[in-house]
């Protein structure tokens, strides 16, 4: 287990998005093998995520004997402070759960006003006029029925921690010591962040926002074990080469993994038990990367 940032919370150092269509048996088998990073979007890709629901239910529901040992991060990509009511209601509802205990704006570019959703998000780790609307709701709901309406129950946070998933460098960074959690975009091909985020946190766990990397077995839809055009070199790293990659860097948490069956949840674990790549393996990985030409990307994304 590796801590989040100063979250304090304890996190395996691979986590897993239903984004890829993973099953619930398949989650329940990963958190059995002592992976306990989840991630779950109520919006974009939805359909995908929904997979993963009664996995996610099982294990952070109401009632369940195994919450306290989950960490279950969210992410909303409707970035309006007036909309957050609905999301976390449509979150609640539908993994049927008291908390949450990340809860993310998506997708953050140059162009969003963030002041105004990072002072919304805040208002769920608390007191607030939502939380008190969200649990009255939960209390009119035949599930929650044997509960007793009472102030402890209402005052409740529905959030633990807020962060945010950020497609511009220049925004994680002005916003770094103001949120729980940062989700960045990090891969061998991809590492922007190691020179405009990384030098600027306090390298101290009770000091820094939890790190989480994403995209990091791929540049856009291509994956790193598909060597590039006219590459005749031996060396071609796989996906969980990859995972180690970024685990590798002391900065990292957790790498957010996009599996999708359970012999994925199998290799991805055998290459976490083998540790972090040497020097040398990693500076392999680096000139690897580098032979993959960067998308088109627009000015100020990741």
């Amino acid at each position: 287990m590796r801590q989040l940032g100063k979250t304090g919370l304890q996190v395996s150092p691979l986590g897993i998005g239903g984004g890829a269509g993973v099953q619930s048996k398949d989650i329940l088998y990963a958190f059995d093998q002592g992976i306990n990073y989840f991630f779950f979007s109520s919006d974009l890709h939805h359909c995908i995520y929904q997979h993963s629901v009664e996995a996610l239910r099982t294990l952070c529901g109401q009632g369940s004997a195994a919450r306290d040992k989950i960490v279950l991060a969210t992410v909303s990509y409707v970035n309006h402070p007036d909309k957050i009511l609905p999301i976390i209601v449509d979150q609640f509802a539908e993994l049927r759960i008291d908390y949450i205990d990340v809860f993310h704006w998506g997708w953050i570019t140059d162009d969003y006003d963030f002041a105004p959703l990072v002072k919304r998000a805040r208002q769920l780790k608390g007191d607030s006029i939502i939380t008190r609307g969200i649990r009255h709701l939960q209390l009119m709901d035949a599930q929650y029925q044997a509960q007793e309406i009472n102030e402890e129950l209402l005052k409740r946070g529905l959030v633990r921690f807020v962060g945010a998933s950020f497609h511009s460098r220049a925004m994680a960074r002005m916003w770094m010591r103001n949120l729980d959690v940062l989700m960045l975009r990090y891969n061998i091909a991809h590492m922007g962040v190691e020179q405009d985020v990384v030098p600027f946190l306090y390298r101290d766990k009770e000091r820094d926002p939890g790190i989480v990397v994403f995209n990091v077995a791929h540049e856009g839809t291509r994956f790193f074990h598909m060597p590039p055009p006219g590459y005749t070199d031996r060396f071609i790293p796989s996906i969980p080469d990859c995972y180690r990659f970024a685990l590798s860097q002391p900065w990292v948490d957790v790498v957010l993994t996009g599996l999708s069956s359970r012999k994925e949840v199998d290799l991805a674990l055998e290459a976490l038990e083998k540790g972090p790549l040497s020097e040398q393996e990693c500076e392999m990985m680096r000139c690897y990367g580098a032979l993959y030409p960067q998308l088109h990307i627009p000015p100020g994304l990741l």
